[in-house]
């Protein structure tokens, strides 16, 4: 290709690819001078064309109209106290507008620049608008077949606006340079056809500027199918995923809430009521109740805090309402459940049955799975430190990355293999990957680290705090027995003298690694609190602390090969 000559001894040939079409010179590289400058038909288009004019008007009218969005949806998500969604999450209406920010801006930006009058360049664009306006048709349907996200929906109309325009504006563009090639240029030899007054270092920089603007729509494009596939995902499994149980709605502080409990067993002696961990959901433990039904004939309910699982409502700004024990009170007493009850919480959960324990005379048994409430905190990196913003930030982050678009799902909060039950794994999954998830997250850091400290959990109970962090309880719970179960992976440090544990990480060469060194201290830290639970929350009688079999880790509660001897020992110490 005697056009191509030059430009392929003077730059990468991927640049020839971008800057030249079939072979063809791009109008670009034609200087005004160069007598083989192919002459434009009439149908070209040109800035100074009315329709091109007015297309990009509205372009920058839909990028400010899409920031405007982000930035209402943005503050309301994060800003804004004493709202409840049901079923929903603002991040989905602030993430249509960012895409349609997002791709408005880059197409005006391509549009600008000399090289937007490449053919090849102009066909990209016009591919790309064509995909960007149907994810935005397809997230339409499937927000408006979802469950409350009707704003979403009406704002999908913006982000296929945008696609639409840029469709219609890069074909223009595309038709208009293919129609005003002079095929006769094509004769005329290598110094005709450099352009004159061009140097390389120009067309290089115009092979990055678009190389740049390509890389930002590659990335564009990830967010956006990730939307629309987390908006058809959502959608579908909230009109397939039935939730066990109820729906009941309860009042408190004049804002009616909507909670999901599923209570079975018999009816007589007492009620095993499970609290599931940070960010889990009631799926999560309803193996484990299910195995204590089936062996001891008790009751058991599980139920999902506000903003997970099947719980319709969210609320920002949960430290404006009484904590979780009096909500899981008024739950339980509108569902009719009258007790006696035995807490079993998992994780962030066992401070949650502490709060239950606290608010509700008719408890009389604690179970503490794996759960340090006062030395691990939501707003804590590590055992003993104060919540910090950092993990604010990093929550809120997550959100937005990959809350709405969806890229965690399938990957975070899969149970993996082992989990219990078999047949709930696929709901547990899907429960984690909704947007309101990431939201509800946020607000329960952010009511962490706004906790005055008079209501702090310790404080309630009439506990004490060490030089070490630890907390230590005087009695407070006055006939209430207390099971401590500790994951022998979190109290235990490596013992790196054992035949078996040789070639794990921190026995290794990173053995004095800060990682290692943390790993190690905090496993102290954890038993040593897990011991001072069961000698000092009960008032009449020291609790019952039993590790969990070697091997278990933080997941041993819902693990095939630990949860029924965890049902066991809650059996046994508890329910006997």
């Amino acid at each position: 290709n005697r056009s191509t000559n030059w430009s392929t001894a003077t730059i990468p040939s991927l640049a020839a690819l971008v800057f030249d079409t079939s072979g063809k010179p791009a109008e670009t590289f034609h200087d005004d001078a160069s007598p083989n400058k192919p002459e434009a038909s009439s149908g070209s288009m040109h800035l100074t064309d009315a329709s091109q004019q007015y297309g990009l008007l509205t372009q920058v009218t839909f990028a400010v109209i899409g920031f405007a969005v982000f930035i209402a949806y943005f503050v309301i998500s994060f800003n804004e106290r004493g709202k409840v969604y049901q079923y929903s999450s603002p991040m989905s209406a602030m993430w249509v507008g960012l895409i349609t920010l997002w791709f408005a801006t880059l197409l005006i930006a391509w549009w600008k620049l000399p090289t937007s009058k490449s053919a090849l360049m102009a066909k990209i664009w016009t591919t790309l608008s064509v995909i960007i306006a149907l994810e935005g048709f397809i997230s339409l349907i499937s927000f408006a077949a979802g469950q409350n996200e009707g704003t979403a929906a009406a704002l999908c109309l913006l982000w296929i606006a945008s696609g639409g325009l840029g469709v219609a504006m890069s074909l223009g563009k595309w038709r208009a340079l293919t129609s005003s090639y002079d095929a006769s240029s094509l004769e005329s030899d290598d110094s005709a056809v450099k352009p004159a007054g061009r140097c390389a270092f120009c067309l290089t920089v115009h092979f990055w500027l678009n190389f740049t603007l390509l890389f930002l729509v590659l990335w564009l494009l990830v967010f956006s199918t990730g939307v629309m596939i987390q908006s058809a995902a959502a959608a579908n499994d909230g009109n397939s995923i039935q939730p066990p149980g109820q729906i009941y709605t309860i009042s408190t502080n004049g804002t009616e809430l909507d909670m999901h409990l599923y209570c079975f067993g018999p009816t007589a002696g007492k009620t095993v009521v499970f609290e599931h961990g940070g960010g889990a959901n009631s799926m999560t433990l309803l193996g484990l109740a299910q195995e204590l039904v089936a062996t001891r004939e008790v009751r058991a309910c599980v139920y999902d805090r506000l903003g997970y699982g099947f719980t319709p409502s969210l609320y920002t700004g949960v430290d404006a309402l009484p904590h979780s024990g009096v909500l899981l009170s008024l739950l339980l007493d509108k569902a009719g459940e009258a007790g006696p009850f035995v807490c079993v919480g998992h994780s962030a959960g066992a401070g949650a049955c502490l709060f239950f324990a606290h608010a509700n005379k008719a408890v009389v048994g604690v179970a503490m799975l794996d759960g340090y409430p006062d030395v691990i905190r939501a707003g804590s990196l590590r055992p003993g430190q104060e919540p910090s913003g950092r993990v604010l930030g990093a929550t809120q982050g997550l959100g937005v990355a990959a809350g709405a678009p969806g890229l965690g799902r399938g990957a975070i909060g899969n149970p993996g293999g082992h989990f219990v039950p078999r047949d709930r794994r696929g709901t547990v999954i899907a429960l984690y990957a909704q947007t309101r998830f990431w939201l509800a997250q946020y607000w329960d850091v952010k009511a962490d680290l706004d906790l005055p400290e008079e209501r702090q959990l310790y404080r309630l109970l009439g506990g004490s705090k060490d030089a070490q962090g630890l907390v230590h309880y005087g009695g407070t719970l006055a006939g209430v027995a207390v099971l401590v179960v500790p994951a022998a992976h979190t109290t235990t440090p490596t013992a790196c003298e054992s035949e078996e544990n040789r070639g794990s990480f921190c026995c290794g060469h990173a053995i004095n690694s800060t990682v290692c060194r943390n790993q190690r201290a905090d496993a102290v830290l954890y038993g040593e609190q897990a011991k001072l639970y069961a000698e000092t929350l009960s008032a009449d009688t020291n609790g019952t602390l039993v590790v969990a079999p070697a091997g278990s880790d933080h997941s041993f509660v819902n693990h095939r090969d630990y949860y029924q001897w965890t049902a066991e020992q809650i059996s046994v110490t508890l329910l006997s």
